[in-house]
């Protein structure tokens, strides 16, 4: 789909018609979204696909409730986590890469980034991962509506360690963001934008 007309057809649907997405559909909404550009390319998202009913029905009640019924009817739910373990992050990163890594790649993967990074304050490091978070899932937002499905983000959650224990996910991922998308009748409303006037200054 054409850019413009993609972010112009893209809208929050909060109500699906309980089919399920196929895993290999959301599988490639992932690989679309893993796309965005991060700080120092650290790719600091973990994405966790909730297939299980018993999963759900867990997660729902962390959910608040004006947020439940989009959980129940999605044919999918993903949530989305951050890797706290920047050091092992960027360790896995060069591991991948191999041989496609130059050697001035391996350095600032290795030694210069994981010396940086240790610089970061807890508060810092967590708004620097809530960024990354965002880039991303504006990514699968976009990658959800251009093969034919709605979704919504959901912040409205208890974004604490008992997401972990639900889904049994290393307590170095910490919950950012739960995702809903799935097909539906309703294809959502343009809300309110602030013309250009109100949100650029040229100096």
């Amino acid at each position: 789909m054409e850019f413009q007309k993609l972010t112009k057809s893209r809208h929050a649907v909060k109500k699906f018609d309980g089919k399920k997405v196929p895993t290999v559909d959301v599988r490639q909404i992932i690989d679309t979204a893993a796309l965005a550009p991060s700080g120092i390319n650290i790719q600091s998202w973990h994405f966790v696909i909730v297939e299980s009913d018993e999963a759900r029905r867990k997660l729902l009640l962390e959910v608040n409730p004006s947020n439940r019924e989009q959980v129940e009817t999605a044919g999918a739910v993903v949530m989305l986590f951050a890797d706290t373990n920047w050091s092992s992050r960027l360790h896995l990163i060069a591991e991948r890469m191999g041989d496609e890594a130059s050697d001035i790649e391996r350095e600032r993967l290795l030694e210069r980034y994981p010396a940086y990074v240790s610089t970061f304050s807890k508060e810092y490091m967590l708004e620097y991962m809530a960024i990354n978070s965002g880039l991303v899932t504006m990514n699968l937002m976009y990658a959800i509506k251009d093969i034919g499905y709605e979704g919504n983000i959901l912040l409205g959650f208890n974004r604490s360690k008992k997401i972990n224990e639900i889904l049994d996910i290393n307590p170095r991922y910490i919950p950012e963001l739960l995702i809903t998308l799935g097909s539906s009748d309703e294809k959502g409303q343009a809300s309110y934008r602030l013309p250009q006037q109100d949100i650029l200054e040229i100096r």
